[in-house]
């Protein structure tokens, strides 16, 4: 209703705003085009005019009809258009267009800390003229009639006619966002939209994010793989390797949830809508010890808090899946947001669709045949029903300028029904077999932060966090006495935390953070077997189960100032599943050694509870499952209810990492490397199926343990020259590992890849938006499997050593277009439409290796490895809206 009452107000307020032929009567400032303002001095004051007539219907003055006099007119041309209005008689007048420019100094700052902001962006028509130096100040020639657009993140953008600045050099005070973020060190990392801060930690903002190779959307996780110490061998967008640490080693949170699955479609979406994301933090090291849990990188994500405003909607589709969000404003205080995604594979299948499913499902009975390649009865009957989703809500009430209370709910699935005849092989029979698939990550948080005077906050956050993945496979044998067998993997993890910190400023310079976490964690994994015929029933299996409650009280000090940062941290936590009291101190310092040019260097202890490990179920029984559901947690020091083995408890890892690097940035040119050791301790041997192939038959020790080496150099060097950048990202690392019960000797870690190197351009041209990009890698180190019958495990690892060859080297090129369109006349409501092509040249690179049990003609099981193979050449589509 008050809506409508403002849209009525409106439209009568502007119709009162009539326009009057009579120059000498009183008028009213409105908009009018150029060619009816020449027309009416032409019939009432008989001035000639020349003038191109189709440029000036198109050219719009807001004037003074008051005032309206030839000299008035001719300042107003000058100002508000790219024309001037030239007097050539004594009452003859010529438009032509103005070529003169003006110099514009100004210094953009904070408008509350009244603090310089280097490199902020200073923008002409949505393209990029010019950055603030160090000490905020930005110089330029522009005409008069030109507007700018300031632009940093963490803050809003402003809009400035140069008509409006003076000679000298004015100040330009921007507004902080709800959150103000920590100082930038680097304001365009590697494109628009990623920033280095100077705790050495990577911002990216969605929404300013441009254009990248091979993606169309701004998928949160892949996004990160393009910097440098950050990969995926696997190539999966949601399986990041943080400087060797795997997936499951790094923190992710959503908005404060600690999240346990990142990805859909088996991991090749990420699971975080990038439409809704406001900001995305990720440390490779250096790390703030407000974070514990895990042992590797850190990436914490922010959903949008621009929910006050008005009402915004979007929406779009590619060839996975669509998406839409709408936020709402329910008065100036209150607002919230909805958003959802929906696979459409359940609806329509295409070539996106059959590259995925055929990279996940290769060397499985679910495998899909290459295109040109004839299918078998077998794969002619699989039947699937694959679907994924998530969804969000969030609600912001800010009642005053010091309170912001913030709730905010995840909730991602994925399902899939298969169905496949297959032949058995024991008796070259066929069964019916169907597996059934449920991966369910549900979590909500509540976020309470309260300014107080001089600068002092507290923030108050509690989350909750529950992971179920449930699997069944199902099958049915109809030859002889009919039997069902039944296999059932279940994996549950409930997480359940609160934090209290408060941020006490001592000076300008410097700060003390205290808190205190609490966090419950709780794991179950269930497997069991169940077989059914005409004689009876029979069920079989075991139980892993854990849970533990953490207390953690933990401090922070910060100095900073414009060329020295400093951050020193201590983190203690009791963990009642360990029985043990756990200290990690962290530092983290940079310093201007001289003018764009920084050094850092950082050390810090971690240590993780909960562990991700890999079960290697599919590798084994005469019908395989399918591997979708050999990723389970489990709690260190578990229990287990498994009668006939014995499971020793499992470990808590550690970590120890040491980085050293500097940063130099000139003219646009950024220089940046950074050498880091880590050093990982009580591994254990649950997730490497090879460990437990070359471990003696005789022995029958569940659970051995040993430690891993990391030592690497990341180094990056980027260039922009206007609408044009390239970056190049190279990584050179070593990570060995040791299992003395294994092998008394190193061996090359199974994620160890030499040299990673990546280079990218970007070109924006006009509407539209180019990007290529080239990928390189050493082949992954792998195991050979020679057969043994002699073997209780039908197989021997090679002689030579455990991970001792390697795979061929990894490479792809990838591109994407984008075009960008107004919907309207409003600059809030736009749309995209682009397409991107990943491995544009089809090689079929190798990028893991797996396992699975054969049968001989007679009868005999041994084991053997096959290869997989990475994603073909794969095009996307995207269609978006924003409104």
């Amino acid at each position: 209703m008050r809506l409508f009452k403002l849209t009525t107000f409106l439209i009568c307020f502007y119709t009162a705003l009539g326009y009057s032929q009579n120059v000498g009567q009183p008028k009213e400032i409105e908009y009018k085009s150029l060619e009816e303002v020449l027309k009416t001095f032409e019939n009432q004051q008989q001035i000639n005019f020349s003038y191109d007539v189709e440029a000036a219907k198109n050219i719009f003055l807001n004037i003074d009809k008051e005032k309206l006099s030839i000299a008035s007119l001719q300042n107003v041309i000058k100002l508000q258009t790219s024309y001037l209005l030239q007097k050539v008689g004594e009452n003859d007048y010529i438009l032509i267009k103005n070529t003169r420019v003006i110099d514009i100094c100004a210094i953009v700052m904070d408008a509350v800390s009244k603090f310089e902001l280097p490199h902020a962006d200073i923008l002409l028509d949505k393209k990029t003229i010019g950055v603030t130096d160090k000490k905020g100040v930005f110089k330029l020639q522009l005409h008069p009639f030109d507007t700018i657009s300031i632009s940093y993140l963490g803050y809003r953008n402003k809009t400035i006619k140069i008509s409006e600045l003076t000679t000298n050099c004015d100040t330009i005070r921007l507004q902080p966002e709800i959150q103000n973020l920590g100082q930038v060190l680097v304001k365009e990392y590697l494109t628009g939209g990623i920033q280095k801060n100077q705790d050495a930690s990577i911002n990216i903002s969605t929404k300013k994010l441009r254009i990248l190779p091979g993606l169309v959307e701004p998928d949160v996780l892949q996004s990160l793989q393009l910097l440098p110490g950050i990969n995926s061998p696997t190539e999966d967008p949601a399986g990041l390797y943080i400087r060797g640490g795997t997936p499951g080693q790094n923190l992710v949170l959503w908005d404060g949830i600690k999240m346990y699955q990142n990805g859909h479609f088996f991991n090749q979406i990420s699971t975080f809508n990038p439409f809704i994301t406001k900001n995305v933090t990720v440390y490779r090291g250096g790390t703030s010890v407000r974070y514990g849990d895990r042992i590797s990188g850190v990436v914490a994500i922010e959903s949008d808090d621009d929910l006050l405003e008005k009402i915004k909607t979007g929406g779009g589709l590619n060839l996975t899946h669509v998406d839409a969000y709408i936020k709402i404003p329910l008065s100036k205080k209150i607002g919230f947001m909805i958003a959802g995604r929906r696979s459409t594979t359940d609806v329509y299948q295409n070539i996106a669709y059959n590259n995925l499913i055929r990279k996940v499902f290769q060397n499985t009975r679910s495998n899909i045949p290459d295109n040109g390649e004839t299918s078998t009865p077998e794969e002619r009957s699989r039947e699937d029903d694959f679907s994924f989703s998530d969804s969000n809500f969030k609600i912001l009430w800010k009642p005053n300028d010091d309170n912001t209370i913030k709730f905010s709910s995840i909730f991602a699935e994925n399902r899939l029904d298969n169905n496949k005849t297959v032949v058995v092989p024991e008796v070259n029979l066929e069964a019916e077999v169907q597996d059934i698939l449920k991966i369910r990550n549900f979590g909500f948080s509540f976020n309470w932060d309260k300014k107080y005077l001089a600068g002092v906050h507290q923030n108050v956050n509690f989350y909750f966090s529950s992971y179920d993945q449930r699997y069944n496979n199902i099958e049915i044998r109809t030859f002889g006495d009919d039997a069902t067998e039944r296999l059932v993997n279940n994996n549950t993890v409930k997480d359940i935390g609160g934090e209290y910190r408060l941020h006490l400023p001592i000076s300008k310079k410097q700060s003390v953070d205290i808190g205190y976490q609490f966090t419950y964690n709780q794991t179950e994994f269930e497997s069991k077997n169940i077989f059914s015929d005409e004689t009876g029933f029979e069920e079989s299996g075991s139980i892993i189960d854990g849970n533990g409650t953490n207390h953690t009280l933990y401090s922070e000090y910060k100095y900073k100032t414009s060329k020295t940062f400093i951050n020193i941290g201590l983190r203690g936590s009791q963990v009642s599943n360990a029985n043990a009291f756990f200290i990690e101190p962290r530092m983290f310092s940079s310093y201007e050694l001289w003018d764009n040019f920084t050094l850092n260097t950082s050390a810090e202890l971690k240590n993780q509870q909960l562990n991700n490990y890999l079960t290697y179920s599919s590798a084994f029984g005469t019908i395989p499952t399918l591997p979708v559901a050999d990723n389970v947690w489990i709690l260190s020091n578990n229990s287990s209810n498994n009668e006939d083995v014995n499971i020793p408890f499992i470990k808590v890892v550690k970590s120890a990492q040491f980085t050293l690097g500097a940063l130099y940035s000139y003219k646009g040119w950024n220089f940046d490397v950074e050498g880091y050791y880590k050093k990982v301790t009580d591994i254990s041997s649950l997730s490497d199926l090879v460990l437990d192939i070359a471990v003696p038959d005789d022995d029958d020790t569940l659970i051995f343990y040993g430690k891993e080496e990391r030592i690497g150099i990341d180094f990056l060097l980027k260039k922009r020259i206007h609408n044009y950048r390239f970056w190049a990202g190279y990584s050179l690392s070593k990570t060995i590992t040791s299992f003395p019960f294994v092998q008394d000797s190193y061996f090359d870690g199974s994620y160890d890849q030499r040299h990673v190197f990546n280079f990218s351009q970007t070109l924006e041209v006009n509407k539209f938006e180019f990007a290529l990009g080239w990928n390189y890698s050493s082949g992954r180190p792998f195991t050979k499997i020679f057969r043994d019958d002699n073997d209780l495990d039908g197989g021997v690892t090679d002689p030579k050593g455990i991970n001792s060859s390697r795979f061929k080297p990894y490479h792809r090129l990838d591109a994407s277009v984008t075009y960008r369109f107004p919907l309207s006349t409003s600059k809030n409501t736009n749309g995209m439409i682009g397409i991107s092509l990943r491995n544009i040249y089809n090689r079929k690179n190798t990028i893991s290796q797996g396992f699975r049990e054969n049968q001989d003609e007679n009868f005999n099981f041994y084991l053997e490895g096959y290869e997989n193979k990475s994603l073909r050449f794969t095009p996307d589509f995207v269609l978006r809206f924003n409104l």
